[in-house]
């Protein structure tokens, strides 16, 4: 719990005059209840993936580490963990918007429909537990240094809280190799033509190779969210995907997703 206070204490301080600063687009901030419902993800939620995502990385993987990429010198390591992390990156969050049975628990990270650092928390345990299993998988079973495992793990939180904030950022002709706010906002874009793109996390390497990139250079998308009308509420959010929808995004499997 300490981690999760410290984390958004210190996400706040730094994104929060960011926003103000470089807005990426002049929004409203979504009133209260938007962010009570987000907190309650940072802490309740956040509580129960980190206890979710050990209990599942020790019972399925640790088993079966094979120690091969542990004599690696660590400047070594962490580009190899950065490079095969964000592979399974995209092949777990392309599931998780192809198949509707999955798709129905990532809804809730797509429902925001205004984006900020706080909304990257907003994501179902279910989503996170499965994704970061899939994630580890690799360099786990490879035997990759925990040293290693805790950088790329760092840089991740703190990309995707950039990734997911209101802010106006380019990185020059990094853009083109590295994830942005600008092309990760087009992926939570609440329009036809920009479904199912841009699922890379860090990079955009796999996008580029796999014909999914949607790059729109430093523009930004008008609306967010999903056409499923969920209420600003946490209870409502970690209940909807074991309720019946009749949106197409949750039950036809050839219509487009998020």
């Amino acid at each position: 719990m300490q981690e999760l206070i410290w984390t958004i204490v210190i996400a706040t301080l730094v994104f929060l005059p960011l926003e103000l600063v470089l807005p990426a687009r002049r929004a409203g901030w979504g009133g209260w209840q938007r962010i009570r419902t987000d907190l309650l993800h940072v802490f309740v939620g956040g509580m129960a993936i980190r206890f979710g995502t050990a209990l599942l990385a020790v019972a399925l993987l640790f088993p079966f580490r094979i120690e091969t990429a542990i004599d690696l010198p660590l400047w070594l390591q962490v580009p190899a963990v950065l490079v095969l992390c964000d592979l399974m990156f995209w092949l777990a969050h392309r599931l998780f918007h192809a198949v509707p049975v999955l798709w129905r628990f990532h809804a809730i990270h797509h429902c925001s429909e205004k984006l900020d650092f706080l909304a990257a928390f907003r994501v179902h345990p279910v989503d996170q537990i499965v994704n970061s299993t899939i994630i580890a998988a690799p360099v786990v079973l490879l035997g990759f240094s925990p040293e290693a495992l805790a950088i790329y793990a760092v840089a991740y939180k703190w990309h995707a809280l950039l990734l997911h904030s209101n802010v106006r950022l380019s990185l020059g002709p990094l853009d083109a190799l590295i994830a942005t706010p600008a092309f990760h906002h087009w992926h939570h874009a609440d329009q036809p033509d920009a479904y199912d793109r841009n699922f890379g996390g860090q990079l955009l390497i796999w996008d580029r190779l796999f014909g999914t990139l949607n790059w729109r250079g430093g523009t930004f998308p008008e609306t967010y969210g999903i056409e499923e009308n969920l209420p600003e509420n946490y209870i409502s959010h970690m209940v909807a995907p074991f309720v019946p929808s009749k949106e197409p995004a949750y039950e036809d499997a050839t219509a487009p997703l998020r």
